[in-house]
């Protein structure tokens, strides 16, 4: 039971929550987890990985950031940004690959990348 003196507190606290959960909605953005996941989709083959493990194996950072502060460049949109690194590749190793995977932070789309057979 919430008595009338305490009405203002849980307005507050409600509006709070409220507020909080918006915000976090509004974002938009995947978690990390999902992130990945979307990821490990794009890049799924040879030379990155045949299986879901193996893909991320192979990713050595992953960054939230505004799609200006990545390789893309541009404006403020959140990306998610992945460092996939293969010091020897199976069918080419004296290829090593190094470079970014960027997807869109809402969507899990492509919006740039440094690797090969990626476009």
């Amino acid at each position: 039971m919430i008595r009338s003196h305490m009405l203002p507190l849980a307005g507050a606290l409600v509006l709070a929550a409220v507020a909080g959960s918006t915000s976090v909605g509004a974002a938009g953005s995947l978690a990390e987890k999902q992130a990945l996941a979307k990821a490990v989709a794009i890049l799924k083959g040879d030379p990155y990985g045949d299986t879901p493990a193996a893909v991320a194996a192979n990713i050595t950072e992953r960054r939230l950031m505004p799609r200006r502060d990545s390789v893309c460049g541009g404006g403020a949109t959140p990306v998610w940004a992945f460092r996939v690194v293969i010091p020897e590749p199976v069918n080419n190793p004296d290829s090593p690959i190094d470079g970014w995977l960027v997807i869109d932070a809402s969507s899990g789309r492509t919006v740039c990348a440094t690797l090969p057979f990626l476009d």
